[in-house]
């Protein structure tokens, strides 16, 4: 008969790992190999990783001076951050704010020129990419990439926000706290707190009723 006290936090390794597949054991190897790293290597270049946080191998890092994460950050494997520091002529410092337990999920891309603030406890599909500016289009002739960039503002995505896989956020955006961002949608506006939005472009769905608790949808005069 198992005797083993399954319910003590000090339980052992071979307790705790007694039900995990080889996948799930891999995984969790994976996890203590990125916090490691983190330690030991990324953290001599970004301007702050807060304890508890970790990084997989990344598709691409640029200005990790001008990057802060919180603690608890989960980032996974393939993301990009990216820092601008100049395009054209002109030079930037864009920085980039990971609050206290975001999650990245594979390939998310944050690029900032100016600023992208991400708040507590917001979440992130795959393949989502949040940009705080694009390029110039009016002069023929001239290669995009030599253009300016030019933007509405920074990009802040308050607490506890879940964005949904491939969804692309652009400049000056702001979603309050509590939103939801439906899968495939293009984020081009702000939005109130506690509003479930979705499309191309994207348009409140529901909206969170505080006095009944209830979410309530939206009719489209008010989207």
């Amino acid at each position: 008969m198992d005797t083993a006290d399954t319910s003590s936090p000090r339980r052992s390794l071979l307790v705790r790992l007694r039900d995990k597949d080889c996948y799930d054991i891999l995984n969790l190897l994976g996890v203590l190999r990125a916090r490691w790293v983190t330690r030991l290597w990324y953290a001599r270049f970004f301007a702050v990783i807060g304890p508890g946080s970790w990084i997989k191998p990344l598709a691409q890092l640029y200005g990790p001076g001008r990057i802060t994460l919180g603690s608890a950050v989960r980032v996974e494997r393939d993301c990009i951050l990216y820092s601008v520091k100049c395009s054209g002529n002109e030079s930037y410092a864009g920085r980039i704010r990971l609050g206290d337990r975001v999650f990245l999920n594979t390939r998310c891309n944050l690029t900032a020129a100016f600023g992208i603030d991400v708040g507590r406890d917001v979440a992130f599909g795959p393949n989502v990419f949040v940009c705080d500016f694009d390029h110039g289009y009016e002069q023929p002739g001239m290669s995009r990439l030599a253009t300016p960039v030019r933007s509405k503002g920074p990009i802040v995505l308050g607490e506890r926000c879940w964005v949904g896989a491939n969804v692309s956020i652009t400049s000056g955006v702001t979603l309050g706290h509590d939103c939801v961002v439906g899968a495939n949608s293009v984020v081009t506006h702000s939005f109130p707190p506690y509003t479930i939005l979705a499309g191309v472009p994207a348009r409140a769905l529901r909206h969170l009723d505080l006095a009944s608790g209830q979410w309530v949808r939206v009719d489209d005069a008010d989207s």
